[in-house]
């Protein structure tokens, strides 16, 4: 039976598995009845290390991205990989390479088992040792994946998001748990989390890199004007540790930080270096759309979330297979969700194939936000914010569950925000039906007074004027416009209501229903030549025709 997994070096025959190793390797992983490394295991691991060695960065990418998951799912499904000690005899004590085969160890275990303490603790020393190497230049004569690299940033924040989530469950911790975590508070301490990404972003000399689009010196490690960040490893290292800045600091409610760490990315999709990762482009821009969510910049949210959604429908397919699969598409679900709730709290004209595709997905919320179901909101954000953190650690002595306390802050400050703006649609629709009218009339249609309602139109102006910016500008940068569709001013007692006619898409119209009348269409030749050769079973020809 060939290899699932199988890899060619140079003359090297292709590597085979037999029925009998498969069934031998998956009843051990099944019963959990080894330690030692299976010998194709051995061998995979063998060749990985060579080829890591020899900076062969096409073949170390297919060995990662696909071989290893291969091998994961044949032999480690219910089972944790191999020990590092076990496998430090196959890679010939490489430090280098082990920090590394380390780092897909934790990864793999936090994924598939609940880690033990000693286990997080383990793994944060690793992570600290592996991005040390970076900055000590331990990485200038090694290469990696830019795939692998972003994993690796990704998943630091993932452990140090499940770190501070299990440090605040104190219930279920034994006394001798507690006092460990109290007596050690610097491991996966939320400063040193940002310092370890912020010293990678400036040892990777990224920042100049960007700014003036090209290096500023040579590439030669041994020349006097070194620039490391003409390696890629070092560039592509430090560009998503500026993405893991922006997620660290939403999940920790800082979202104006998590925006400006972004200003010296450029965001054109034909040169930025974050689509070279599909899962690291639809990362960034998850967490820069929510960060405009709770700016109130519901205009730069939808702007983000329906390019994104558009861009992950065209190349979707192309991942069908990936590891990153179901996480793309749990972060596109999340996408559509949050784009729900800006078009609820703030209407405004999109694309038709992004409204089609809402219709199709979310047709039932759509319709409960437009009704303005808080509990339709709350249930929403709920399903697609990131999960909230504390960074400080809890009160060991009240031995309380503490981890859902950041997530319902944020959740408070967002469905203040919706009571605030609830009625806003609502005045907004009557005053389209007007051109002149009085507020005490327009009060007495919403069963409210007139003072009460001239506040209502003081927070509809107040609201529809927001800073709105561009994919060709800084994420903070922005002019202040009004995004209202309807346009009024108040003299005295009369609210006066200027056209509120807009331009139709007619373009995207028609080639919406054109595509519906070929699928008509299709279908009706379909139909069509099923009953001509059900009344002709002799073959005869029919002239039937559909044109």
């Amino acid at each position: 039976m060939a290899m699932d997994g199988s890899w060619r070096r140079g003359g090297t025959p292709q590597m085979t598995f037999t029925d009998a190793d498969i069934d031998a390797a998956e009843e051990m992983a099944t019963s959990g009845s080894y330690s030692e490394v299976p010998d194709i295991v051995g061998q995979f691991l063998k060749y990985m290390h060579q080829t890591f060695l020899d900076r062969n960065i096409v073949e170390l990418h297919n060995l990662y991205e696909q071989v290893f998951q291969r091998f994961t799912d044949r032999y480690y499904r219910l089972m944790s990989w191999p020990s590092p000690e076990h496998v430090a005899e196959y890679v010939e004590n490489d430090a280098v390479f082990l920090l590394l085969y380390n780092e897909l160890y934790y990864r793999h275990l936090f994924s598939k088992m609940i880690p033990s303490l000693a286990q997080r603790v383990d793994s944060w020393q690793n992570y600290c040792n592996l991005f040390e190497g970076f900055l000590q230049h331990g990485m200038i004569d090694h290469d990696l994946p830019p795939s692998w690299l972003w994993d690796m940033i990704d998943e630091f924040i993932y452990q140090f998001e499940s770190w501070c989530q299990y440090r605040a469950k104190l219930k279920s911790k034994t006394p001798e748990e507690i006092q460990y975590l109290r007596e050690n508070d610097q491991i996966w301490n939320v400063q040193t989390v940002l310092s370890l990404l912020t010293c990678l972003v400036h040892k990777s000399n990224i920042i100049s890199w960007l700014l003036r689009g090209e290096p500023s010196g040579s590439n030669d490690p041994d020349s006097a004007n070194f620039d490391i960040s003409t390696l890629p490893v070092y560039r592509y290292i430090g560009y998503f540790s500026i993405i893991g800045l922006l997620r660290v600091n939403t999940l920790l409610g800082d979202y104006r930080l998590a925006l400006m760490v972004l200003q010296p990315l450029d965001f054109d999709v034909s040169t930025a270096l974050f689509t070279h990762v599909t899962a690291c482009h639809v990362s960034i821009y998850y967490y820069m759309g929510f960060c405009y969510i709770m700016l109130r910049r519901y205009e730069d949210a939808v702007r983000v979330f329906s390019s994104t959604v558009i861009h992950i429908g065209r190349i979707k397919h192309n991942h069908t297979r990936s590891y990153q699969y179901e996480q793309i598409n749990k972060r596109n679900d999340q996408m559509m969700a949050l784009l729900a709730l800006c078009l609820a709290m703030q209407p405004q004209q999109v694309d038709e194939s992004t409204m089609s595709l809402m219709r199709d997905r979310s047709g039932e919320r759509l319709s409960r936000l437009r009704q303005g179901e808080l509990q339709a909101f709350e249930d929403l954000f709920n399903y697609a914010c990131p999960k909230f953190i504390s960074p400080a650690p809890p009160d060991y002595d009240a031995a309380e569950d503490t981890n859902m306390e950041a997530p319902r802050l944020q959740t408070k400050l967002y469905m203040q925000v919706v009571r605030s703006q609830l009625l806003l649609p609502e005045v907004r629709s009557y005053l389209k039906l007007y051109t002149t009218i009085e507020i005490g009339k327009l009060g007495a249609l919403m069963d409210v007074d007139s003072s009460t309602f001239r506040s209502h139109l003081h927070a509809l102006k107040h609201r529809s004027w927001t800073l709105s910016g561009s994919f060709a500008v800084p994420p903070l940068d922005g002019v202040f416009s009004t995004s209202s569709d309807v346009g009024f001013y108040i003299e005295r007692d009369v609210v006066h209501i200027s056209d509120t006619k807009q331009s139709s898409r007619y373009g995207e119209y028609f080639i919406e229903n054109i595509k519906k009348l070929d699928d008509l269409h299709s279908q009706l030749k379909r139909k069509m030549t099923i009953e001509n050769s059900k009344g002709n079973p002799k073959g005869g020809r029919r002239t039937t025709r559909v044109s």
